[in-house]
C-alpha cells in the first residue's frame, strides 16, 4: 500500500544502469558476505490465486462462529478498501470454509519472513542457519535446501533432519489478488495478497538455535521477526527470550541486528515488543503501509527518523513498490546499495515468482521519477533512498518484502560496511 510522501528522483540518476552495475557486483557482494543467522518466524503458506468467482463467493460469505465471522468482516473490508497485509481468526474452522469458497491451495511452501529470507539467501547459494522448532514433516518438505538447523552441538542442512511426529501445524492460507481481477463491485487495481492466519503465532524458540547462533554470528548479521500476533498471556515470557538472544548475538559480535516489523493490531502491542526488544537492535524495517499505520502519517523520513531517536536505532528502512527508504547514521553508499540490492532481489522474485539466484534487471522494470529526497533528515538522521525496478504485473507478491529483507542485510553482512 503506498501511503507516504515521495519527493523527487537525484538529478543524473539513471536507475537501469545503476542496477546492471549492482548486478555485476552480485559475486562480489556474496563472497564479502559473513555469516547469517535468523529467527524466529518460519511456517507454511497455503496459495490461493483468487479468481473473479472466488472473489464473489468471498464478498457475499457469512459465517456463525463469532472469530470466523469476525475475521471473514475483516477480510471483506480489506477487499473493499484495496488494503493488504496479515489478519488472524483464531479458529481452525476458517481453513475448510476459506477452502470451500476459493478451492484447495495450489501450493504449500515455506512462510514468514525468517524463512523466506532464508530461501532467498539459499538461492544466492549462502548457508544461513534459521531457527525452527517445528520439525514436522510437512515444515521440514518446505524448508528450502542449504537452509541450516542447529543439532544438538552442530548445525546440519534441514532437508537431512529427521522429522518429528505430532500433530500439524495449520497452515497461513495466503489470497493472492492480481491487478484487474473484479466481482461484487470490487476492482483490484494493484497486485497484492491478504494472508489470513489461523492461530494466534508460536515463535520457532528453538533451544539448539538459541544455544548455538551465538557462536555462528560474529562479522555478520542477525535478522529477527515474527513478534506481531504473540499470545497476550504468553508475550511478555517469549519477548524476554527473544531479547536474551539477540542480545548475545550482539554481545558475540554480530555486525548488525535486524528487526523487521509488520501487522500490530492491538494498541501497545509495538510498544512493548521495542520496550524489550528494541534496545539489542539496531535495525528496524517496515513497508510503506506499516509506516504510516504504526508510527503515523507524515513525511516518511522525518517520521521515520523521530522512530529511530526515540530507540537508538542506527537506521530505520521503509520499503515500498516504487521506492524503498532509509534513515541511518551510516555510510551513505552502503546504505545506498544496501537498499537497491533488496529491492534488485525483490524484482526479480516478482518476475519469476520465487526468489532467484542469479539477479537481472527485468525488462518490464519501470523506475518512478518522484522518491523520498536523499540527505538529512530530522534527529541528525541521513536520509538514502532509491527507485526500485517496479513490476506492474509481477507473477507474484507473495515474500517481496521478505526477499527485499534477504538483499538489504546481504549488503550490511558484508565485509565493506
Amino acid at each position: 500500500m503506498q501511503t507516504a510522501q515521495p519527493t523527487t528522483t537525484p538529478a543524473g540518476t539513471w536507475w537501469p544502469d545503476r542496477y546492471q552495475e549492482l548486478v555485476e557486483q552480485r559475486q562480489t557482494l556474496l563472497d564479502r558476505c559473513g555469516p547469517i543467522v535468523a529467527g524466529f518466524s518460519a511456517t507454511t503458506d497455503a496459495l490461493h490465486p483468487v479468481e473473479a468467482g472466488g472473489l464473489g463467493r468471498l464478498l457475499a460469505a457469512t459465517a456463525s462462529a463469532p472469530e470466523v465471522a469476525e475475521g471473514l468482516a475483516t477480510v471483506q473490508e480489506w477487499l473493499r478498501t484495496g488494503r493488504d497485509g496479515e489478519l488472524f481468526i483464531d479458529d481452525h474452522a476458517a481453513e475448510p470454509l476459506l477452502e470451500e469458497l476459493l478451492g484447495p491451495p495450489t501450493r504449500v511452501q515455506c512462510g514468514g519472513t525468517s524463512i523466506q529470507a532464508a530461501w532467498s539467501w539459499s538461492e544466492l547459494g549462502l548457508e544461513p542457519l534459521l531457527a525452527l522448532r517445528n520439525r514436522s514433516a510437512r515444515q521440514l518438505r518446505a524448508t528450502p535446501d542449504g537452509v541450516r538447523l542447529a543439532v544438538g552441538d552442530g548445525v546440519a542442512p534441514a532437508r537431512t533432519v529427521t522429522a518429528t511426529s505430532g500433530a500439524p501445524v495449520p497452515s497461513n492460507h495466503v489470497l493472492e489478488l492480481a491487478r484487474g481481477l473484479r466481482a461484487g463491485g470490487v476492482e483490484v487495481t494493484r497486485s497484492s495478497r491478504i494472508t489470513v492466519v489461523m492461530a494466534r503465532k508460536r515463535l520457532q524458540l528453538d533451544e539448539d538455535f538459541l544455544h548455538r547462533s551465538p557462536d555462528f554470528v560474529a562479522g555478520g548479521v542477525g535478522l529477527v521477526s515474527g513478534l506481531n500476533g504473540l499470545a497476550r498471556a504468553t508475550s511478555e515470557e517469549v519477548l524476554g527470550v527473544v531479547a536474551g538472544a539477540v542480545a548475545a548475538w550482539r554481545e558475540a559480535g554480530a555486525r548488525l541486528v535486524h528487526l523487521e516489523l509488520a501487522e500490530y493490531a492491538r494498541p501497545g502491542e509495538l510498544s512493548r515488543v521495542m520496550a524489550q526488544v528494541g534496545p539489542h537492535v539496531d535495525s528496524v524495517g517496515m513497508n510503506a503501509g506499516e509506516l504510516t499505520r504504526l508510527l503515523g502519517a507524515g513525511h516518511p523520513a522525518h517520521v521515520a527518523a523521530q522512530f529511530a531517536a526515540a530507540f537508538g536505532l542506527r537506521r530505520v528502512v521503509v520499503h515500498a513498490d516504487r521506492w524503498a527508504m532509509s534513515v541511518h547514521r551510516g555510510d551513505p553508499r552502503t546504505e545506498e546499495r544496501a537498499l537497491a540490492a533488496g529491492s534488485l532481489a525483490a524484482a526479480n522474485r516478482a518476475e519469476h515468482g520465487s526468489p532467484r539466484g542469479q539477479w537481472r534487471v527485468p525488462d518490464a522494470a519501470r523506475f518512478a521519477v518522484e522518491i523520498p529526497e536523499a540527505g538529512s533528515a530530522a534527529e541528525s538522521y541521513r536520509v538514502s533512498a532509491v527507485a526500485t525496478p517496479y513490476l506492474a504485473q509481477p507473477r507474484s507478491t507473495i515474500g517481496l518484502g521478505d526477499t527485499f529483507v534477504s538483499g538489504d542485510l546481504l549488503v550490511h553482512a558484508g565485509t565493506e560496511t
